[in-house]
């Protein structure tokens, strides 16, 4: 009897260590099938370029998010944030990412003076923050339009997310900002454009500005939600808290 414990107890312990070395020949391989698996993240970018129909636009797109429980991400200027606080709070209260893009909505490319720039980066963060009672860390440019300088401006700013360019979003990681690819449209009335996207395998913005009615933005949200594409906000896109609420200076 013991013999046959002792036989059994092998054949066992043999299981195992097979068992062990296939998991390990196998794992990451398993895990990169896996992640191809995962839905494409689709990142809905809203961005108040003025605020001629604030707040009401805003009031009526965040229920529309909330709604149809979307989280996303909306981009407003210090004075927008300023005159009109509830379009941050708005969004705030309900999980939205909110970030700024400047004071003025100012062309950094157009900014010869280091220090303007840096005071519309930080101004327009600030008066965001203040507005929502938040502390903001995504940023995106006006125009799309940055330089070279566009790095140190935001770092000195305590932003660590940038969304300006239509081809890469950058991270802040490991002291210096790390680009991440992406393809961005302006497809709002093309929903098989974004499934031709999809293709790519790479996470998709679809920008949108304050100038679009917001029953155009719900009707393509639910076209999104049908065919079942991955809503996320910059926050989830990135896997860093971009906006935490009550942390205004």
């Amino acid at each position: 009897m013991p013999g046959i414990r002792m036989a059994l107890l092998g054949a066992i312990a043999t299981t195992i260590v097979i068992g062990i070395g296939v998991l390990i020949a196998i794992g990451p391989s398993l895990i990169q099938t896996l992640e191809r698996t995962k839905p494409t993240p689709v990142m809905l970018s809203f961005s108040m370029v003025n605020g001629w129909n604030a707040p009401q636009w805003c009031n009526d797109l965040a229920s529309v998010l909330q709604k149809h429980d979307v989280k996303a991400t909306v981009f407003v200027t210090g004075e927008v944030a300023e005159q009109h606080p509830e379009c941050v709070t708005a969004f705030a209260s309900q999980g939205t990412d909110v970030g700024s893009q400047t004071y003025r909505y100012v062309n950094l490319n157009a900014v010869a003076d280091y220090q303007y720039a840096l005071e519309e980066v930080r101004m327009g963060k600030e008066a965001v923050d203040r507005a929502g009672n938040i502390d903001s860390h995504v940023f995106r440019a006006p125009f799309g339009e940055t330089n070279q300088d566009i790095y140190s401006l935001l770092s000195s700013s305590d932003i660590t997310a940038d969304f300006s360019y239509t081809t890469q979003y950058n991270k802040y990681e490991g002291d210096q900002f790390v680009k991440h690819d992406l393809v961005s449209c302006d497809c709002r009335d093309e929903p098989e454009r974004i499934e031709q996207l999809l293709k790519l395998d790479l996470p998709i913005i679809i920008n949108i500005d304050n100038n679009t009615a917001v029953g155009e933005i719900e009707s393509l949200i639910v076209s999104l939600k049908e065919k079942e594409m991955s809503l996320v906000s910059a926050s989830e896109l990135t896997e860093t808290d971009l906006t935490v609420e009550g942390a205004s200076a």
